[in-house]
């Protein structure tokens, strides 16, 4: 008997709750409002100032990242910044506004703006960007593009050893450039 008059005591109050609430509305039409609307509620009835719910993406369903807007963070390179690993001509490093390399002995001032890496030297300067290489050389020797990464290109000077430069990662100011021979 008493778990009778349990529950039925808790019905009872599920029901007062729910007539105290919907019996709170404000048929005062002194608001401009509708009979029955509630004070501070918007027409569509959600609270004023309250947040939209808006739907979330289905999960599991990747979202593409917009093509305006730059990454925040660059990959890893395998030498990271350490520019020392290219004096064998082979090392992958990222490189930010400026570095000086040495590749094999030769000596090259590499710049970065806009995604575009331009590596000078006595001989000239060869660029790399997404949209492709441009190579300036002088004194002989020869350069040419070669398949892989954003960009890519080989050179040597005349009697110098064959550098190939391949692009891997450019976005304002830092690039990720893998040398090989």
């Amino acid at each position: 008997m008493a778990s009778v008059c349990r529950v039925i005591g808790r019905g009872l109050v599920v029901a007062a709750a729910l007539v105290t609430l919907v019996g709170c509305g404000n048929s005062d039409d002194s608001a401009g409002g509708n009979p029955g609307t509630l004070k501070g509620a918007s027409p569509t009835g959600s609270p004023v100032g309250s947040p939209m719910i808006t739907p979330s993406p289905t999960l599991g369903t990747p979202q593409p990242p917009s093509p305006l807007q730059p990454s925040t963070q660059a990959p890893t390179a395998k030498d990271g910044q350490n520019y020392k690993a290219c004096v064998d001509g082979i090392c992958e490093v990222l490189i930010r506004n400026k570095a000086a390399l040495n590749l094999s002995g030769d000596k090259f001032a590499a710049t970065v703006a806009a995604g575009k890496l331009k590596l000078t030297d006595s001989h000239g300067y060869i660029a790399l960007s997404r949209n492709g290489t441009d190579v300036s050389r002088s004194g002989g020797g020869s350069a040419g593009g070669v398949a892989g990464g954003i960009a890519a290109v080989s050179w040597s000077s005349q009697g110098g050893p064959l550098h190939i430069a391949t692009l891997t990662y450019a976005e304002g100011d830092t690039v990720i450039v893998r040398f090989t021979k």
